[in-house]
Parts: structure tokens; C-alpha cells; sequence
């Protein structure tokens, strides 16, 4: 599968094996597999980041952040999501691991 090309409801997106991550001072980065780049991620996408330590769906993310933040807009936390995801697969900080 190409990066940036998967399915929403079922691609199982997962952290890439060899990405590292720290938490400094509240802040979490990435850090890229070839040691290169580094990705700060905000709180929304640092709780992401955890959630993507197993296989788990994009949907699936958005679901549980709506039950975790029940008053936000369903269309602006699926946008987000997918934002998120695109930009790691883009990157390589993550990948499709298969379908759900």
C-alpha cells in the first residue's frame, strides 16, 4: 500500500517499529527511524500517537476521542484525525498495517 493511501474505517495504522518517541516538559516528539527529522505532536495528536501503539482505524480514533470529548463537532475531530494520519504516513512515522 502506497503511504497516504488507506481506508479510514478499516486500515489498521500502527507506529512505525523503529520510530521513537520522548515526552519533554509535557510536550511529546517523534523521532524519525533514520534519526533525521523530529514531529511535535499536540495533545490531541500525542493521544493519538498512544491509541496508534496497536493496530487501530482511523474511525476507530475518532470514536474514542468523541467519547472523550462528547461536545466537539464529530466532522472537525474526523478531520483532524485524518489530517494527523496522513501527515505520519506521509513522514513515515506510521503505517498501514492492514484491514480491520
Amino acid at each position: 500500500m502506497i503511504p497516504g493511501l488507506y481506508d479510514y474505517h478499516s486500515s489498521l495504522i500502527q507506529r512505525h517499529p523503529d520510530a521513537a518517541f520522548r515526552e519533554v516538559g509535557g510536550e511529546m516528539f517523534l523521532v524519525h527511524p533514520d534519526g533525521e527529522r523530529i514531529f511535535n505532536l499536540n495533545p490531541m495528536a500525542a493521544a493519538l500517537w498512544r491509541l496508534m501503539a496497536e493496530p487501530t482505524t482511523g474511525a476507530d480514533m475518532t470514536e474514542i476521542v468523541l467519547a472523550a470529548f462528547p461536545i466537539m463537532a464529530p466532522a472537525k475531530i474526523e478531520h483532524d484525525v485524518k489530517e494527523l494520519i496522513g501527515a505520519l504516513l506521509s513522514q513515515g512515522f506510521v503505517r498501514v498495517r492492514g484491514q480491520a
